[in-house]
């Protein structure tokens, strides 16, 4: 006896049902899972219906399964179905009822075939894009309500894409043609080989000029660069915009529409390169996606030649620097960026071979809640195993990167313009915010899908808000604030010259370390040294006229008096001319780059000499906004153990002061203030003392208490 496989099939699934009634399902195929019957089938099971003859069809394979790709060249859609979804439409010729088609499917593909809900679905997508012919009359009220829906959707995607509007401007594909058998000869191998050569050789010249390239940055972002830039980024951008046209039509692709879109109200030409979609191979659409960066990078390779050899104070070098960044930096950050809906992303949803990237990546993250945490299932079927890492891991990257700069461009645009980044303000907390929380809300609370699971969904929706509000509203983070300031030694002393002289030996050079008390310039002065002899003699002649005036002791005290002034005087001498060399007042480096200048010079009193540095220990003074000076001192909480403070267990370091000084503490300065000079600042105060009752039953030993002061 011969058993057909169908039949086999429905014998198996009642010895499973009989064995295992309740964890059958787990050993079918997931095609089995998919419910067969649709409660609105008895509406299309006599409608005729067939594709418009002007619908445009294209093979091609994802992940080795083949597709096909349904285009609509009025409205420039597409659509795509797959390979069973094909076969079930191409059995509908104007002849067959609906139903007579999907026996026939059934009969041709057996499971394969699409089930009554996939065939309602087919029908539905392709009626609503204007694909589809039926025996039926056309109905007005049908049509203006898809008219209303068609305006309703275009007016919701300007608004949300308020930041970047488009405005068509011309029919590019003609020009196209008149220059693609010139343009083809660079879309070869050959041209292959020549953008490799000139982007290599190109970053081989550039990389010994690194130091120079930096300094070229920070002079491109002066104000009186800023035309310049935005002249070079429209050209670049247009070239980067035919890139995407002629690797389009290269593959036959047609681009009808070039315009010109706003970038944050900045204007920017684009193309309609969409007809991409309907190509064949993966690697033409990812060359496509790729076209506009490598016109932009080779164009830069030319621009760095000539930003090489040219004299840097020119205007061309000038214009080649620009066009060189722009056409590589902004290349590599923005457009390469797949996390963006730019070059990159379409890119890599070729690369993966997943359409709608983004939209399935949050399809099956938003699924994975549903049916994991809600515990709701989903009548659609899980994407394919080697999909998944890839759907969540782009679904959560890009929610993030979007929302991060979404708010960095409402934040630049606030700082230029405050009107207008608060209404762009506004607009993202609807966007990001209101919109969310009432489709939330009326999903949680409404929608049928929840029915029996609505409590869950609810609980895990407040404890994930609740997590975030204290993430956000709660929990401390670093504060970390960015200023420009100076960088200088706690102890630093600049050595003057404190007796005018002579320089006759430097013995010190620039950077040498030295001891305190180590000599480092020796100097003399001749009429010094004979003052000091002079004086000396005069003192021991006053001293002799002491000791032969003792029978006359009115005469010995006023010479007494005459030898005391001499002697002073004598003393002061001696410290000037000791003075001469000048020593280390302390051990430290020495910072004199021209010392080595000053020998056989006369030093008036009071020039410089030498400073002499203590290395070891920076100061690090800073100049910080007011806003975030608030944010960095006294008026920062901090938590205490203290409770009988004002602010319960939080205060700032000046109250926690005040209330430890009452209560009798003694406070420990570092550095102390018998070693620190007058310019040191005090970085730390410790409060010393036994301990201090905390709310009448706990003590807390102060010894334990510091209060950093942040200078």
């Amino acid at each position: 006896m011969q058993i057909d496989h169908g039949t086999f099939k429905v014998v198996i699934r009642v010895i499973i049902t009989q064995l295992f009634p309740r964890n059958y399902q787990l050993f079918l195929p997931m095609s089995n899972l998919r419910p067969t019957f649709h409660e609105s089938w008895y509406r299309v099971t006599d409608l005729k219906a067939r594709l418009r003859p002007s619908a445009q069809i294209s093979r091609q394979y994802y992940r080795g399964e083949r597709w096909y790709v349904v285009r609509d060249p009025a409205g420039n859609q597409y659509h795509r179905l797959s390979s069973a979804a094909y076969r079930f439409v191409g059995l509908l010729d104007g002849s067959r009822t609906v139903a007579e088609a999907w026996e026939l499917a059934g009969g041709i593909m057996a499971d394969d075939a699409p089930t009554q809900p996939e065939v309602v679905q087919i029908l539905s997508q392709l009626h609503a894009a204007n694909l589809l012919e039926a025996n039926v009359t056309a109905d007005a009220g049908v049509l203006l309500r898809r008219h209303k829906q068609m305006m309703k959707k275009r007016v919701q995607g300007r608004l949300m894409n308020v930041l970047f509007p488009r405005i068509p401007l011309w029919d590019l594909d003609s020009f196209l043609v008149r220059w693609m058998p010139v343009m083809k000869v660079f879309l070869s191998k050959f041209g292959i080989l020549l953008w490799l050569a000139a982007v290599i050789a190109a970053c081989a010249a550039l990389a010994p000029e690194w130091k120079r390239l930096s300094v070229g940055a920070e002079a491109a972002m002066k104000p009186g660069n800023w035309p310049w830039l935005w002249a070079t980024f429209v050209i670049i951008k247009l070239i980067h915009e035919l890139g995407h046209a002629f690797m389009c039509r290269r593959f036959g692709g047609e681009v009808h529409e070039l315009g010109v879109m706003f970038l944050v109200f900045v204007p920017a030409p684009y193309v309609d390169a969409s007809s991409a979609w309907s190509l064949p191979s993966k690697w033409q659409r990812v060359l496509v996606g790729a076209g506009g960066m490598i016109f932009e990078l080779f164009v830069a390779a030319i621009c760095a030649f000539i930003w090489l050899n040219s004299n840097p104070t020119t205007l061309v070098s000038q214009l080649a620097y620009n066009t060189m960044l722009i056409a590589s930096v902004s290349t590599i950050l923005f457009n390469a960026n797949p996390l963006l809906r730019y070059d990159g992303y379409y890119i890599l949803s070729d690369w993966l071979e997943i359409p709608n990237l983004k939209q399935k990546s949050n399809e099956y993250m938003f699924g994975l809640i549903k049916r994991h945490l809600f515990r709701v299932k989903s009548p659609i079927p899980l994407p394919p195993v080697g999909q998944r890492f890839w759907l969540l891991l782009y679904a959560i990257t890009s929610g993030a990167y979007r929302v991060f700069v979404g708010v960095m461009i409402i934040l630049v645009v606030s700082n230029q313009v405050p009107v207008l980044g608060i209404l762009m303000a506004i607009g993202g907390v609807i966007t990001w915010l209101v919109v969310p929380v009432v489709k939330t809300s009326k999903y949680l609370l409404l929608d049928a899908e929840l029915h029996r699971k609505r409590g869950r969904a609810i609980v895990w929706t407040g404890a994930f808000a609740a997590a975030v509000a204290l993430l956000i509203g709660v929990l401390r983070f670093p504060l970390h604030v960015e200023a420009e300031g100076i960088t200088t030694p706690l102890q630093q002393v600049t050595v003057r010259m404190r007796t005018p002289g002579f320089v006759d030996k430097v013995l010190v050079r620039d950077g040498q370390r030295v001891t305190i008390g180590e000599p480092m310039v020796l100097c003399s002065e001749p009429s010094l040294k004979a003052e000091i002899a002079k004086n000396k003699a005069e003192a021991e002649a006053s001293w002799a006229k002491i000791v032969g005036l003792v029978t006359n002791p009115a005469e010995q005290a006023v010479e007494r008096a005459n030898y005391t002034g001499l002697t002073k005087r004598l003393a002061i001498l001696e410290q000037q001319w000791n003075d001469l060399t000048i020593r280390a007042p302390f051990t430290g480096v020495v910072v004199a780059p021209q010392i080595h200048e000053l020998e056989n010079k006369f030093v008036k009193k009071g020039e410089d000499i030498a400073i002499v540095m203590n290395a070891q220990k920076l100061l690090v003074k800073a100049v910080v906004a007011q806003t975030d000076a608030a944010l960095l001192f006294t008026n920062e909480k901090v938590w205490t153990p203290v409770k009988d403070l004002a602010n319960g267990w939080e205060s700032t370091p000046k109250e926690l002061a005040e209330y430890l000084t009452k209560a009798g503490a003694k406070f420990e300065e570092t550095p102390a203030p018998s070693t620190r000079g007058p310019d040191d600042a005090v970085t730390r105060i410790v409060a010393k003392g036994s301990s201090i009752l905390l709310a009448g039953r706990a003590t807390w030993n102060l010894a334990l208490t510091t209060i950093n002061l942040r200078m």
